[in-house]
C-alpha cells in the first residue's frame, strides 16, 4: 500500500509542477498581451496625431513678379590688411613679375620754410 501512496503522490506532484509550467506561461502570455495592446494604442494615437497636424498645414504657392534689386561697388577699400610695405612691395612683385623702381633718386628735397 505504501509503494502506491508514494506512487500517487509523485504523480500528484508532478500533475502540480506540469500544470504551474502551464499557468506560469499563460500569465507571461497575457503579459505579453497586455503590453502589447499598450504598444499598439500609443503607436495609434501617435500616428493619428500625426496626422493630424499634417492636415492642419497649409502650403502656400506665391510667384514673386518684384524686380531683382542690384548693389554694384565699385570701389572696394580693404581696410583691414594687415601687410607691410614691405611685404606689399613683395606681393606686388610676384604679381607683376618685375621689381619695383625706387622713388625719386633716393635723396630728400630741400626743406622750405614757411613765413
Amino acid at each position: 500500500m505504501i509503494p502506491y501512496i508514494l506512487m500517487g503522490s509523485a504523480v500528484a506532484c508532478a500533475g502540480a509542477f506540469w500544470y504551474g509550467t502551464g499557468v506560469g506561461e499563460d500569465r507571461l502570455l497575457a503579459k505579453q498581451s497586455k503590453e502589447d495592446k499598450i504598444v499598439m494604442n500609443i503607436k495609434d494615437e501617435a500616428m493619428r496625431g500625426a496626422a493630424e497636424a499634417i492636415a492642419k498645414l497649409k502650403p502656400r504657392n506665391t510667384t514673386i513678379v518684384n524686380e531683382v534689386q542690384r548693389e554694384i561697388q565699385n570701389n572696394t577699400v580693404y581696410t583691414d590688411c594687415r601687410n607691410t610695405s614691405a611685404s606689399m612691395l613683395g606681393i606686388n612683385e610676384a604679381l607683376t613679375g618685375k621689381r619695383p623702381e625706387p622713388a625719386g633718386d633716393k635723396q630728400l628735397p630741400r626743406a622750405v620754410t614757411v613765413k
